[in-house]
C-alpha cells in the first residue's frame, strides 16, 4: 500500500536534540543538532585534535583533554549522545551464510564469527544487518570493534558523566546521512569518501514505496593507503561504479577520481545536499563532520540502519513507537473525531424533527396534488385509448368486411380478437381445413395458421382456432390480387 509522503513525515515530527561524536585516532568531532517538528538545524560543530601518544594511559589522557574541552558545547545530562567509530577503530565485512540460518541469524553468527575476523568472539563487540538472499546463500553485513579499543573510549566518556545511547561506524552513519539528505532515494547508490588520505567506498540500496521502506548495505570497502587505489582498489571502484548510476561524494575526492581516470564523473556533494535539509544559520564547515551528524540523526529519529555496538544494548530494531508529540497529536485527533462523529446523530435528529414539522404543514397541499395527479393520469389514459381506437377504426372495419365476404355461410365465428396487426378467430365449420386457403388468398391476411387442433362435435361440425396477420400497407401492393 502506498502512503502519502507527508503522512510518513508526520509520524516523525518531534522536538528533540541530539549529539553525535566521531572519534578518529588523531581527532574528535562533535555535532549538536535539533529537530523542531520536521525542521532539522545544526546548533554546534566542534573538533579537537588528539595528540599522538605511545602508551594507553597517554592516549586516554589526550582523549580526556579533548572531551573536557567539548563539554561547554553540550549537556551530557540532557542531550542523548551517539558515537561513530572510524574505520581505524572498527571493521565491517560481508558474510555469506546458508539459507537455513535465515530464521536465526544471531545465534548462527555467534558460532561463525571467529572464522571471519582475526579476533576471538569474547574480545569484540559486534552487530549486523541482514543483506537478503545472495544466490543460494543469505548475506549478512557484520560490524565489529575490539573490546579494549571501545572500552577505552567508553571509560573516558563515562568519567565525564557521558552515557552513550548508541554506537555505529562510518558505514551506517554516512548511509543514514545520505538517505536523510536525499529524501526519497530509490535504487542502488555508491558513496565515495576521503578521510585523511584514506578512502571509503559504500554501496547501499533503497527499495519499497510504502510506509515501511527497506534499506540494504551492498558493500563497504576501506582503503587505508592512497597507493592501494592504483592496484586492487581501482578494480574495486570500477566494479562498484557499474553496480549503480547514482554517485555521491564527501571530502576531497577530485584527486582520487583523477588518479582513477574517472575525472569526468559528476558526484553529488553530500554537504551540498544536506544544506537543503538542514535549516538554521549554521552550516557544516568540513566534510569530516558528516559521520558525527549521521550518528546524531539516530537521536532525531531520522536513521535507517539499526546498528548498535554499545555493550549490553542487544540487537536494535528500527523503532516504530510514536513519540510523545505523535501520541499527543493522535489523542487530540481521536478526541476531535469522537466529538465530530458524535455531533452527527444530534444534527440528524434536529434535522429530522425540522423536516417532520415542515411535512405536517405541507401534508394537505401534497394530498390535493396527489388527487389531481391521479385524475390527470386517468384522463390521459382515456385519451390515449380513444386515440388508439380512432387510428385502428379503419383496420377493424376492413377485417370485418373481408371476413364477411370470404367466410362461407356454413362457418360461424364465436370469438374475434384484433391486436397488434393480428387477428385471432375461434368458431365452428363443417370443414375447417378449407378456411386457411380462403384466408391466405385474401389480400388482407397473411401467415394464416391454426393455433389449436380441430375437434368434431356431436353436430358433425369442427371447431377451429385460427390466427392471421394483417398485410401492411407497403406489402399489399407486392402481393398479386386474387
Amino acid at each position: 500500500m502506498i502512503y502519502p509522503r507527508w503522512l510518513q513525515d508526520l509520524s516523525r515530527a518531534d522536538f528533540l536534540k541530539s549529539v553525535g561524536l566521531y572519534v578518529m585516532p588523531d581527532r574528535i568531532f562533535l555535532v549538536r543538532a535539533r529537530k523542531n517538528l520536521w525542521r532539522l538545524s545544526l546548533l554546534e560543530e566542534e573538533s579537537r585534535e588528539i595528540p599522538p601518544a605511545e602508551d594507553a594511559n597517554a592516549r586516554r589522557q589526550a582523549l580526556s583533554e579533548a572531551i573536557r574541552s567539548l563539554l561547554p558545547h553540550f549537556d551530557p545530562a540532557r542531550d542523548p549522545v551517539y558515537l561513530c567509530l572510524s574505520p581505524q577503530h572498527a571493521m565491517g565485512l560481508e558474510l555469506l551464510l546458508p539459507q537455513a540460518a535465515e530464521e536465526n541469524l544471531a545465534q548462527v553468527l555467534e558460532y561463525e564469527i571467529e572464522r571471519h575476523i582475526p579476533f576471538r568472539r569474547e574480545d569484540v563487540y559486534y552487530d549486523f544487518v541482514p543483506m537478503g538472499k545472495k544466490g543460494d546463500k543469505v548475506g549478512v553485513f557484520l560490524f565489529a570493534v575490539p573490546k579494549n579499543t571501545l572500552d577505552e573510549i567508553l571509560d573516558t566518556l563515562s568519567s565525564f558523566g557521558i552515557g552513550l545511547k548508541g554506537i555505529e561506524t562510518t558505514t551506517t552513519a554516512i548511509s543514514n546521512y545520505l538517505l536523510f539528505s536525499t529524501g526519497a532515494l530509490t535504487g542502488p547508490a555508491i558513496v565515495l569518501g576521503n578521510q585523511d588520505r584514506a578512502w571509503e567506498i559504500i554501496g547501499l540500496d533503497a527499495r519499497g514505496n510504502g510506509w515501511r521502506r527497506e534499506y540494504e548495505i551492498l558493500f563497504s570497502y576501506w582503503l587505508p593507503q592512497v597507493e592501494w587505489i592504483h592496484g586492487p582498489g581501482k578494480a574495486i571502484f570500477h566494479d562498484c561504479l557499474r553496480a549503480s548510476a547514482k554517485f555521491f561524494g564527501w571530502g576531497y575526492i577530485s584527486d582520487l577520481l583523477l588518479s582513477l581516470g574517472a575525472d569526468s564523473l559528476q558526484a553529488e556533494d553530500l554537504i551540498a545536499l544536506g544544506k537543503q535539509k538542514l535549516g538554521g544559520e549554521k552550516e557544516m564547515s568540513h566534510s569530516l563532520f558528516l559521520p558525527a551528524l549521521g550518528a546524531a540523526l539516530r537521536g532525531l529519529r531520522e536513521s535507517a540502519f539499526p546498528i548498535n555496538l554499545l555493550p549490553g544494548a542487544g540487537k536494535e530494531t528500527r523503532s516504530t513507537a510514536l513519540s510523545w508529540l505523535n501520541v499527543s497529536l493522535a489523542a487530540l485527533l481521536l478526541i476531535g473525531l469522537i466529538v465530530w462523529g458524535g455531533s452527527y446523530p444530534v444534527k440528524d435528529e434536529l434535522r429530522l424533527r425540522q423536516l417532520r414539522t415542515e411535512n405536517r404543514k405541507l401534508a394537505p397541499a401534497v394530498e390535493a396534488l396527489r388527487k389531481e395527479e391521479g385524475e390527470l393520469n386517468r384522463l390521459r389514459g382515456e385519451i390515449s385509448f380513444l386515440a388508439g381506437q380512432k387510428e385502428r377504426r379503419g383496420e377493424i372495419f376492413l377485417v370485418l368486411d373481408e371476413l364477411s365476404r370470404i367466410v362461407p355461410n356454413n362457418a360461424y365465428l364465436s370469438n374475434l380478437r384484433y391486436r397488434e396487426m393480428a387477428v385471432e378467430l375461434q368458431g365452428s365449420a363443417e370443414n375447417t381445413s378449407s378456411l386457411v386457403p380462403l384466408l391466405e388468398r385474401s389480400p388482407v391476411f397473411r401467415n394464416v395458421g391454426f393455433t389449436a387442433p380441430s375437434n368434431r362435435g356431436r353436430d358433425n361440425r369442427e371447431t377451429f382456432s385460427l390466427k392471421a396477420e394483417l398485410e401492411r400497407g407497403e406489402e399489399k401492393g407486392k402481393r398479386p390480387k386474387p
